[in-house]
């Protein structure tokens, strides 16, 4: 595992940056599955500024996402309505697919069936997954399953609670459930990409780097693969015993 400590927010989305550019810049065919939410806004300016001022090559590259909310589409906090807003609707190339899993659908079996066949026919070179307060990754809450895989997941109250503050939402409008990549769809990309901001996921920090690997920190498998790249900024590295 390569760790990165760097001192803030500016520095961290700029250092996640340069792994996603790296990949394009290696690999213009390459597929890169990625996340949304707070630590990675910062990442996402970038990519759009880079790709229309024609720096990075995004046209014969696969994007995909990690997972999506149960709930109508359009609604402002999905994954879908974020990709557009802070990338898709802003980029003047776009790449050669683009893989969203659909929340509002009825049939929910049938959406993951389909999902789970776009990600067998595009690998992932890049994973890019952002780090839950309680160690989650995805929507993979402590205690799922190491060999978990697509399906259907409730949300802890943690997270629930993070996607209120996120999207500034009631609890009556925050959705409680999502369609998820599980950790081994996770782990089969070739390279992972972690980024994690702020005081508030020190705790999480902590637990995967130093903790046991174990089911109740879902976050901890990553310390069993190969190739992972984990950025963190000072807040987040707080309370490690380490310093790197």
């Amino acid at each position: 595992m390569k760790i990165i400590q760097v001192r803030d927010y500016k520095e961290l989305s700029k250092a996640a940056f340069d792994v996603i550019a790296e990949t394009l810049k290696q690999n213009e065919n390459a597929s890169i599955n990625t996340t949304t939410g707070a630590s990675y806004d910062g990442t996402f300016e970038l990519l759009v500024e880079a790709i229309n001022a024609g720096e990075l090559n995004i046209a014969n590259s696969i994007f995909t996402n990690l997972d999506e909310y149960v709930a109508e589409r359009d609604k402002p906090f999905t994954v879908y309505t974020y990709m557009h807003k802070k990338f898709y609707d802003l980029i003047k190339v776009h790449p050669k697919y683009i893989g969203l899993m659909d929340g509002s659908v009825e049939d929910v079996e049938a959406e993951l069936n389909r999902y789970r066949k776009v990600l067998d026919k595009y690998p992932r070179d890049l994973q890019i997954v952002g780090l839950g307060t309680n160690a989650h990754l995805a929507a993979n809450e402590p205690g799922t399953p190491f060999n978990s895989r697509l399906f259907l997941a409730d949300s802890d109250q943690s997270t629930i609670d993070s996607t209120m503050g996120y999207h500034n939402l009631t609890a009556e409008e925050a959705p409680t459930q999502m369609l998820t990549m599980g950790l081994a769809d996770i782990m089969e990309a070739k390279h992972i990409l972690v980024a994690s901001s702020g005081e508030r996921k020190a705790a999480a920090v902590k637990a995967a780097l130093e903790g046991p690997i174990h089911e109740d920190c879902p976050a901890s498998i990553l310390r069993a693969h190969p190739n992972v790249t984990f950025i963190m900024d000072d807040a987040a590295a707080s309370l490690l015993d380490k310093k790197y």
